[in-house]
């Protein structure tokens, strides 16, 4: 086993590892900072909710479209310096985000950030192309892919499990983007002293270049109109990020004792586990047909999460299947790209989907962010928000489907062609051998009756999901905390306390006080007892006559609570407390409580006495105990 993994690693020149090791620490700290970022800058700094939902916005641009210069600088700079430059500006980035504290810096952070990503994104899979043989490419692309699936994973599930087990505060996140800034020192030193240069090729791509592609692939229609779709379920796909975060947290549809950073490693984590039996299924299916199947399981997913945001199962399961959706689209639409573009100019119509990707996530940021935050919040209709996004998404599917009808067949068709012409077989022999392999799934996007089932779904969607009513939001710092804070016995544990029991021996007509300090916050309730008992009857020719008490507690919330006086041994005060937001001080502090000895009964004769006046006992003073319990509630 240790040989085969040896010879596997060796396959693969040492260049090849190294970048691996970069875009692994890379990855790390984005995909550790893209579910805490909106929880942070709004519960934490307290920006403006409209800002934090966009925050990503500002990041966007030069993450998607530096690149297209950055990759061309390279060849001239070199490879070691601009991955250098880019690492030392991610480290002052994050850095300075974790610092950031108002709107201008925080807007500034991501620009940096995104800035770094721009100049060092490009050179990981140039490297890549450079240090691998043609044979061994797809295997190399692969295993990149899963090691960003992978860091996605494995550092927000330890940073998360590291707050659920109380490791680290839940409110820590500003320390989570300082640690990422030491990932790109690490980075720095792999870039400086491990990393050898590729050979660069000479031929430097400029801007001229860049358009003059640009302009070829723009010409064909089919083209244009297939990347302004994809782009619409790109804009789909950006909504599980900022806005899915804020409404999740925000409602308090995942539980408090849960660290939202958790919701980041769902999508990657399925990827990771499904990712290889996914691709074989995927080999068997017609590209386009791949993409429209992809959308319909994402819609799915999102079904899901639309009507059962309370069900965090659901929205579990919801996630589960929209990730499995996702990684059908993505190599559906490369390889139906592909078919679409006359054989020269693939490299041109390929080149141009970062545009797709660009326009999609960033329109979609902005246009969503701000729906999320009108409907999804203001109005307080989480449901319906998403039953929009159901909408948009079923209106993309049917705007697939008629391009598939459109030009869809023909194009593949033609791409049928040319693979039997390569394989020197006929049109026929090549669809016998994949007839009849065609899951149900995949043949719908034939029916005639798909395009109406799917438009009519989506009134029904929306006014479904506007018929879920309302939900409550949970604001940072709001003055009316109050009203906007619905307790939730189901989400915390009741934990009993005691104290122990006070002793004392009272004179008659005095009063004693006790102080009880309670430190825990959610106070329920505290029962206070007090217990005596009068003495024997002296004798058979005396009766004891019984001792009064009266018990006084003030909380420290200044509710006062009496019980007396009274002779019959016992004495209970209990004060109920409703806690009225996460950290109520209600019942917590300083307990005053007031313990006040009346008729200390006198031992008096039982009737006439026949030799003369029998004598009273006089009682003065009279033991007794007092005990504290109480309840509080603890988050599960």
């Amino acid at each position: 086993m240790a040989g085969r993994i040896s010879n596997f690693y060796r396959k693969f020149p040492k260049v090849y590892w190294v970048v691996l090791s970069l875009e692994l620490l890379e990855r790390g700290a984005y995909y550790s900072m893209m579910p805490i970022l909106v929880v942070h800058f709004y519960w934490n700094v307290g920006l403006p909710m409209s800002l934090c939902l966009l925050l990503t916005v500002f990041m966007y641009p030069f993450q998607y479209a530096m690149p297209i210069f950055t990759s061309a600088l390279a060849e001239k700079v070199g490879y070691k310096r601009q991955m250098i430059f880019g690492f030392a500006v991610l480290t002052g980035a994050y850095v300075f985000l974790s610092f950031s504290y108002n709107s201008i810096t925080a807007i500034l952070g991501m620009m940096l950030i995104g800035f770094g990503i721009g100049c060092y994104k490009p050179l990981i899979s140039s490297t890549i192309a450079k240090s691998t043989e043609q044979q061994d490419r797809n295997v190399a692309y692969s295993i990149y892919y899963w090691i960003v699936n992978f860091a996605a994973t494995f550092f927000a599930l330890t940073w998360g499990l590291l707050m659920l087990f109380g490791v680290i505060p839940r409110s820590a996140f500003a320390w989570i983007f300082r640690v990422s800034a030491i990932y790109f020192l690490v980075n720095i030193l792999i870039a400086s002293l491990i990393f050898n240069e590729v050979p660069r090729s000479g031929q430097v791509k400029t801007l001229r270049n860049v358009t003059s592609n640009i302009a070829t692939a723009f010409k064909d229609k089919k083209f244009v109109i297939m990347m302004l779709l994809i782009a619409g379920f790109w804009a789909l796909y950006s909504t599980t990020l900022a806005p899915f975060i804020l409404i999740m947290y925000g409602y308090h549809f995942l539980p408090l004792w849960l660290p939202v950073i958790l919701l980041g490693v769902i999508n990657p984590g399925t990827i990771i586990l499904l990712g290889v039996p996914l691709s074989k299924f995927a080999e068997k299916i017609e590209s386009i047909k791949l993409l429209m199947g992809g959308i319909f399981v994402y819609l799915i997913g999102l079904t899901l999460i639309t009507f059962g945001l309370e069900i965090l199962p659901l929205v579990f399961l919801g996630m589960v299947i929209y990730s499995i959706g996702e990684f059908m689209v993505a190599p559906g639409y490369l390889a139906f790209v592909s078919k679409l573009a006359p054989k020269e100019k693939v490299s041109a119509y390929i080149g141009c989907n970062f545009l797709a990707s660009f326009t999609g996530i960033f329109g979609g940021a902005l246009i969503f962010g701000l729906v999320a935050g009108a409907v999804g919040v203001n109005l307080a209709r989480p449901h319906f928000f998403y039953g929009i996004l159901m909408g948009f998404g079923l209106l993309i599917l049917i705007l697939f489907i008629v391009y598939y009808k459109a030009w869809g067949q023909e194009i593949i068709g033609r791409a049928k062609k040319i693979e039997a012409m390569e394989k020197c077989r006929s049109v026929e022999e090549l669809e016998d051998k994949t007839a009849g392999k065609e899951p149900f799934l995949f043949k719908i996007f034939d029916k005639r009756a798909t395009q109406v089932i799917a438009a009519l779904l989506i009134p029904i969607v929306l006014i479904g999901s506007y018929a879920m009513g309302t939900n409550v939001f949970f604001p940072p710092d709001d003055d009316d905390d109050d009203k906007k804070w619905v307790f939730d016995p189901d989400d915390y544990n009741v934990i009993p306390g005691t104290f122990d029991d006070f002793s004392e021996r009272s004179d008659e007509n005095s009063e004693s006080m006790e102080t009880v300090i309670i430190d825990e916050s959610m106070v329920k309730s505290i029962t206070v007892t007090l217990v005596w008992s009068d003495e024997p009857d002296a004798d058979a020719l005396h009766d004891n006559q019984p001792d009064s008490f009266t018990l006084n507690v003030t909380a420290p919330n200044g509710t006062f609570s009496d019980d007396g006086p009274a002779d019959n041994g016992n004495l209970e005060v209990k004060l109920n407390f409703a806690p009225t937001s996460p950290a109520d001080p209600e019942g917590t502090g300083t307990y005053e409580i007031e313990i006040i000895c009346g008729d200390c009964g006198d031992q008096t004769p039982t009737g006439p006495n026949p030799f003369g006046r029998r004598r009273t006992f006089s009682d003065t003073e009279n033991d007794w105990t007092l005990s504290v319990e109480y309840e509080y509630y603890e988050i599960k």
